[in-house]
């Protein structure tokens, strides 16, 4: 039986009906011995649900079958957010995941990002930060792996992403300081992501396909024994998207009512139109068509239909090799 305690934090959350109002980020440390330390988190966006039901799972099953190392579980890393169901944090607007900026911490948002590089990144060897789309996106079920500014390739990675078990993975360049990943790179904390679902909703079987996907990555660490379920010759045809390059996203010019033709997983081809913006309210303005940046994979789609200048739409990029990851880094 492993060894389980509570490592729960508060950061300050004033408002202006509350000048010293705290909120608390709930943390579980599971200890079963030596072994790696591996950070699971979710909940860095509020309104991304998948994760944050897979951790809340974990929560009750974990301490009884990890068999080595130390897991902390991070269910709601962004609490405020999470009970406000929304992206960004309510008291301060802020992004957790471009809030390491280093001390002093100006404000909520930035206090978390500061106790996480203090507390948790420095005892831990890897992590996984699960997300989704959240209110504004849904995505194609996908491991992501992102690359933050000129670090070197890790070898580990692609097993990594297989080890999460699903067919798809993303590829991103992050260049942002106060990101996630950037925290991550100054520790030298081995990082894996996911984008599950979206859409301010969930289902029982996201949530499942996280959960696994989680203990997959901590088989794959060494700290449980792999699943007699998994097929290792199947978990290598994961499919690879660069989402990275200008041709992935289309993003509207202006605003109207989306109205896509194609959905999540779908293959298109360059020009192919992918659906048109509408303005009901305005019936003499002709629909304007809408047409895909490149051909491959839809991988991203918006679900709100209402939509703006600026506002991504789609994304969409052709599948590759996991094993074509280190060419692309």
């Amino acid at each position: 039986m492993a060894n389980v305690t509570r490592e729960d934090f508060s950061v300050a959350a004033a408002t202006n009906a509350s000048a010293y109002r705290r909120v608390t980020i709930p943390v579980l440390r599971i200890e079963a011995g030596p072994g790696p330390a591996v950070a699971l988190i979710a909940g860095v966006h509020g309104d991304e649900w998948e994760g944050q039901a897979a951790i809340l799972d974990l929560w009750q099953q974990l301490p009884e079958i990890l068999q080595r190392g130390t897991v902390y579980l991070l269910p709601a890393v962004n609490a405020e957010a999470s009970l406000a169901g929304t992206r960004l944090s309510p008291s301060d607007g802020g992004n957790l995941n471009r809030a390491f900026l280093g001390e002093p911490a100006r404000g909520y948002t930035e206090s978390i990002a500061a106790a996480l590089e203090a507390r948790l990144l420095p005892r831990v060897q890897a992590m996984v930060d699960v997300h989704s789309g959240g209110a504004s996106l849904r995505y194609l079920p996908s491991s992501v792996i992102t690359r933050y500014g000129n670090d070197a390739y890790d070898e580990r990675l692609p097993a990594l992403a297989r080890a999460f078990g699903l067919p798809d993975c993303v590829f991103f360049r992050g260049g942002e300081a106060g990101s996630m990943p950037a925290a991550a790179s100054r520790h030298g904390v081995l990082r894996l992501s996911a984008e599950i679902g979206g859409g301010r909703e969930t289902s029982q079987s996201l949530a499942d396909s996280c959960r696994d996907g989680l203990l997959g990555c901590l088989a794959e660490l060494g700290l449980l024994s792999r699943p007699e379920s998994a097929h290792p010759a199947q978990d290598a045809q994961v499919r690879l998207y660069d989402l990275d390059t200008p041709a992935a996203t289309l993003r509207a010019r202006e605003s109207g009512v989306f109205v896509p033709a194609v959905e999540l997983g779908q293959s298109v081809a360059a020009q192919q139109p992918i659906g048109r913006l509408i303005e009901p309210a305005r019936p003499n303005v002709p629909p304007r068509p809408l047409l895909s940046p490149q051909a491959g994979t839809v991988v991203c789609l918006r679900p709100i239909a209402r939509s703006d200048d600026g506002d991504c739409l789609l994304q969409v990029a052709p599948a590759l090799p996991l094993d074509s990851l280190a060419s692309r880094y």
